[in-house]
């Protein structure tokens, strides 16, 4: 039996279809509202344009005004500091160490006692030939004697001429017997002078290689030795540029780790290149005034003339640094300040230099206090 639908359930069937359709609406319509309102369309709109920021005047600003200036062009070679003399301290004999005194970094001054070496078998030597000497010198008066009353009984019967003789040559190798103890007095004496070894002048230890109770050996170094007064850069110039440069030619040589910039004199240029580095070594003579604040081996580098142009210096107390970037304040026609910013490049006494950002005929302002 099929069943029928009544007007009651159609209604209803109606309503329902009505009330999903109501809300499916009003749903479409709170999401168009919603993204209506976050677009902007219920807020002031600012119009579009550009508008101007208003600029800070140059005044009361100290100003600078930006100008070319001709300048030599360097480039760097590196070097080292070394002591114009260093000295190697050695011992002459060998012979045990009984004392060393100084260390590195000591400053000694001249004839100051360094090392002490063992000096008991030489003194025993030198007794022996004391003795030696002393019987040496009694068998020559003897001798003497005898040579004299030779001579006054040669010629008569009572000497032969073969016992002259025999008396006369006695007499000499005695004579030379005591030269030779002599001689051999004075080499103990030398070589007791080498037990004691002494600063030849003054200056700064370097370094130490022994220790009491060590054999010293003769051309075994003990100690190395340095006047800090008289230091040099050898410098390894490439050889380009070493045949531009002569002997007393001032350069500008900079050592970063002493703070130390200054101009040096070329002393000396080895007249011979490198074939691995294809670079001439050249020795510049550091000032003794404030050299002394360096030390041997320093990383240096001395600035070598290779030309000259016109570069922009700007003081560099007038650049700003933003992260990485670097600007400066540009004073416009209305005596306004601009900000610009500018490519750096190198540094020099307090001076910036500026590869672009600046022409010359500008003027810049310092910060303000």
């Amino acid at each position: 039996m099929q069943a029928h639908q009544t007007p009651v359930s159609a209604g209803k069937r109606v309503a329902n279809l009505l009330r999903n359709l109501l809300v499916f609406t009003l749903g479409i319509a709170g999401l168009a509202l919603f993204l209506a309102w976050m677009g902007g369309a219920f807020h002031h709109k600012v119009q579009p344009g550009e508008k101007p920021l208003e600029k800070a005047s140059a005044k009361g600003r100290d100003l600078f005004p930006v100008v070319a200036e001709l300048t030599v062009d360097n480039q760097n070679a590196v070097g080292t500091v070394q002591p114009r003399r260093r000295t190697e301290i050695a011992s002459q004999i060998l012979a045990n160490i009984r004392e060393i005194k100084p260390r590195p970094g000591d400053k000694v001054a001249a004839g100051e006692l360094l090392i002490l070496l063992d000096d008991r078998e030489l003194l025993a030597q030198q007794r022996e030939a004391l003795a030696s000497q002393a019987a040496a010198d009694a068998d020559l008066v003897t001798r003497r004697g005898d040579l004299a009353r030779a001579r006054s009984l040669r010629g008569t019967a009572a000497l032969s001429m073969d016992e002259f003789a025999r008396i006369e040559g006695a007499f000499k190798v005695a004579e030379a017997q005591v030269k030779r103890v002599q001689e051999t007095i004075a080499r103990i004496e030398v070589q007791l002078s080498h037990t004691r070894i002494n600063a030849p002048n003054a200056g700064i230890i370097g370094d130490r290689f022994a220790e009491p109770g060590d054999l010293a050996a003769p051309g075994k170094p003990l100690l190395t030795f340095y006047e800090p007064e008289n230091l040099e850069l050898h410098a390894s110039v490439p050889e380009s540029l070493a045949t531009g440069l002569a002997l007393g030619q001032p350069l500008l040589v900079r050592v970063d780790a002493g703070n130390y910039t200054t101009n040096a004199v070329i002393r000396e240029i080895v007249p011979q290149a490198d074939p691995t580095s294809r670079s001439v070594l050249v020795k510049l003579t550091l000032p003794k005034i404030g050299s002394t604040q360096l030390l041997p081996g320093m990383y240096g580098r001395v600035a070598i003339p290779v030309g000259r142009s016109e570069r922009v210096w700007i003081p560099g107390q007038a650049v700003r640094n933003i992260g990485q970037l670097d600007l400066v304040e540009v004073v416009d026609a209305e005596n306004r300040l601009t900000r610009r910013f500018v490519r750096l490049g190198r540094e020099d006494r307090g001076r910036v230099e500026v590869l672009s950002g600046l022409k010359p005929g500008e003027q810049i302002a310092f910060p303000a206090h």
